[in-house]
């Protein structure tokens, strides 16, 4: 999946909203022969068969969910993979940090792991066998 410019996404969210070519071009200020074309590439870079699978893709990899796109971060990498892109540089880094914060933690819960497993089990007293007590005074 090749990156969609910023007016292949407009035109397709607007697709998406339910307009007409025509509806969309006066909005845009194009005409509606060139919002054909506009579509065909978004279909063709997202791999759909069609607009409203086009629409269905670009959901799915969070390109028209209407919330802002992360950067910076593990999610914002993850993001970018979905979308068939090459990461930036601030979410590089992000990834990087998350990375290394995950192998610190699990280097802590082995060593927890590592201690509880060497102190000796704690073992009850045994019951006093004639009378069912532990022995110890009441």
């Amino acid at each position: 999946m090749t990156l969609l410019t910023a007016h292949e996404l407009r035109v397709l969210e607007l697709v998406s909203l339910g307009k007409t070519h025509q509806e969309i071009a006066a909005e845009l200020t194009m005409t509606a022969k060139g919002v054909t074309p506009t579509v065909n590439r978004a279909i063709r870079k997202l791999g759909a068969s069609n607009a409203p699978h086009a629409v269905l893709l670009a959901c799915r990899a969070g390109l028209l969910d209407g919330r802002p796109q992360r950067h910076g971060d593990h999610a914002g990498f993850a993001a970018h993979q979905r979308r068939g892109e090459t990461p930036c540089d601030a979410c590089i880094e992000g990834e990087l940090d998350y990375q290394a914060e995950r192998r610190r933690i699990r280097r802590e819960n082995a060593v927890s792991a590592r201690l509880t497993a060497s102190q000796p089990p704690v073992v009850p007293p045994a019951p006093d066998a004639a009378d069912g007590h532990t022995g110890a005074a009441a």
